[in-house]
């Protein structure tokens, strides 16, 4: 596979040096913390490994709001053979992130699905025929959080690839101030791992009701993960909030 898109505008000096310097940092920082978190439970991994042993390229996705350490999960299953892919948006920022994530083993594609959906859905599409799994948040990248878009129905409709779902929760966490209200697990926190059945969809399949049923697999999911852990978190912001 080709290397992906750099950024849309080239970095000034003074940003690249930055990076450089900062993106090491952060790698550290996200290391130290996922390893002083104590996974206690996890629940359908044995879905994962079925893929992983036939050697099937997946579509692993999780609400934007559970995605630090589901993405942790991820990038530890690199061992089991599991090669995780990141859609990074091609802007600046954008270009720290990339940095960070592929400096911790992951595939990065840059592109965005508001700005550049096109050629982000092409990047995605030929990774998966490579064997990268890339990891979906259905809710993002602007919300509303906990609504599924179209968009990854299609992407695994039109690659075959079976979407995992799944979720984590943690007895102690920050979140932060966005419209979905991320949750990143405090040092030495207790955290539930939930994975879901593999969810395949054929041609000819109803998009939007296939969104629902996959929106409502991840809302039982992560219900699930808060309630292993006795979590009950703000939720993300969409016009009605899920049930706990």
């Amino acid at each position: 596979m080709k290397p992906s898109a750099p950024p849309e505008t080239p970095l000034p000096r003074t940003t690249r040096l930055w990076m450089t310097l900062v993106a090491p940092l952060l790698r550290w920082v996200a290391r130290a913390l996922l390893a002083s978190c104590r996974i206690e439970r996890v629940d359908g991994d044995a879905h994962l490994a079925t893929l992983l042993e036939a050697d099937q390229a997946m579509l692993p996705c999780c609400w934007h709001q559970r995605l630090s350490v589901s993405v942790g999960y991820l990038l530890r299953a690199r061992t089991r053979g599991l090669r995780p892919g990141f859609l990074v948006s091609p802007s600046h920022d954008g270009e720290l992130v990339a940095r960070v994530v592929a400096g911790m083993g992951a595939t990065i594609l840059r592109g965005s699905a508001t700005r550049t959906g096109a050629r982000a859905l092409r990047e995605m599409y030929g990774c998966i025929r490579e064997g990268v799994s890339p990891v979906i948040h259905p809710d993002g990248p602007h919300g509303p959080a906990g609504r599924v878009k179209t968009g990854t129905i299609m992407l695994a409709q039109m690659t075959r690839a079976p979407l995992l779902p799944m979720a984590f929760s943690a007895d102690r966490y920050w979140q932060l101030g966005s419209w979905d209200r991320v949750m990143i697990p405090k040092p030495f926190a207790r955290v539930a791992v939930t994975i879901g059945a593999p969810l395949s969809i054929a041609r000819g399949d109803d998009i939007e009701a296939r969104a629902v049923e996959l929106g409502e697999r991840l809302d039982a999911l992560t219900v699930a993960a808060d309630r292993h852990v006795g979590a009950s978190p703000q939720p993300g912001r969409r016009q009605s909030t899920r049930k706990q």
